[in-house]
């Protein structure tokens, strides 16, 4: 509609022609996930735009109805996105870059309410708003995070949006293995960017930016970095595993970490926090155990895996994504690429990121 009033006219009407397409939403519910493990979510009780529900992301959760939407057909060359806990449809009004969007009463005839996905490959759509080169876009990471309208970019992985029910990203075979034993799944608890160690650049320090912090707990999210509601030591005493062959050395400034250069000294990775007294120096082959996760007795600590890789050998220099462009990607695990756009950094990237060994 062209503004507010006409719409709150036409609610009636919309109800209507609802009535007359509802048949025709999917049988089962999906979610849109964005990449890092946020998925759109909203309620009634979200701030509000307009009077309805403004758009937000939220730790993905597929059974969360505050999460799920049903496509529903639409009169204005797309789809509607009918959400499922307020029972309104995606919906974008203001067509100027960085506006937020909303839920609204569903009308297929509301241009606002029309949607086309754009399959950009891997399994993840861009979302489109029907008629303009405008894009669903989430800048962040944080639970009740921004989502809001920029030009629509396919290489920006702010606006790659997962589906449930699309069949999952292909994963390729990676270049390193994760750092613990396999039938496990960790989580990404401080990802890139994050807030308390992983924002800036630091030789001789664990602060880089590419960087992973990782857990057992699924949800250890604290507003930078790890956190636990009742237990900081959930992962203590797991053990941590060399992701490839080659020379384990002592790092000089912490006796919890250690740097392996790879057998070929073209890369190296800074990993821990282990027990000093588990920790094995010398040549290791892939997959030896090199130290056991320490425990945490102070407030402020939090029982985890770190690790950061680089381009050269001692663990020096800037940190790295652990993608395949780089030769670092994960076996078994999506590429986990940095996020970062001319006009964004986004804190925590990956936040959240389930790796399954």
């Amino acid at each position: 509609m062209s503004n507010n009033i006409c719409k709150s006219v036409a609610l009636a009407i919309g109800s209507l022609s609802l009535a007359l397409f509802v048949g025709s939403a999917s049988a089962h519910a999906e979610t849109f996930s964005v990449q890092g493990g946020m998925a759109l979510n909203t309620n009634n009780n979200f701030s509000r735009i307009d009077g309805n529900p403004r758009m937000s992301i939220y730790r993905l959760n597929n059974n969360d109805n505050d999460q799920q939407f049903d496509r529903l057909s639409g009169n204005r060359g797309g789809i509607l996105l009918k959400h499922r806990s307020t029972g309104k449809c995606l919906n974008a009004h203001y067509l100027s870059q960085g506006s937020q969007i909303n839920v609204w009463p569903c009308d297929a005839n509301d241009p606002d309410q029309n949607w086309n996905l754009v399959n950009v490959g891997s399994g993840y759509n861009l979302i489109k708003r029907t008629g303009t080169n405008l894009c669903v876009d989430s800048p962040t990471r944080d639970n009740q995070g921004k989502v809001h309208l920029i030009n629509c970019d396919a290489n920006n992985g702010n606006q790659r949006w997962n589906s449930s029910s699309s069949p999952p990203p292909i994963v390729s075979n990676g270049q390193i293995n994760l750092p613990f034993s396999s039938g496990q799944t960790w989580y990404v608890c401080q990802g890139y960017r994050g807030g308390v160690t992983h924002n800036y650049e630091n030789a001789n320090s664990y602060h880089n930016i590419y960087s992973l912090d990782i857990t057992v707990e699924n949800n250890s999210w604290g507003l930078k970095g790890c956190s636990s509601p009742n237990d900081v030591n959930k992962s203590a005493g797991n053990k941590i595993l060399a992701p490839v062959s080659g020379n384990v050395e002592k790092v000089s400034w912490a006796d919890d970490l250690v740097c392996l250069t790879n057998d070929s000294r073209t890369k190296s990775f800074l990993i821990g926090h282990m027990v000093p007294s588990t920790k094995f120096i010398g040549r290791v082959n892939q997959d030896a155990v090199i130290g056991t996760v320490k425990r945490y007795t102070s407030s402020n600590g939090y029982a985890h895996i770190h690790i950061t890789a680089y381009n050269q050998v001692g663990c020096k220099g800037a940190s790295i994504p652990f993608t395949d462009a780089y030769g670092v990607q994960f076996n078994g695990t999506s590429n986990l690429p940095s996020l970062d756009t001319p006009k964004s950094k986004p804190m925590n990237q990956h936040r959240g990121t389930a790796l399954r060994r």
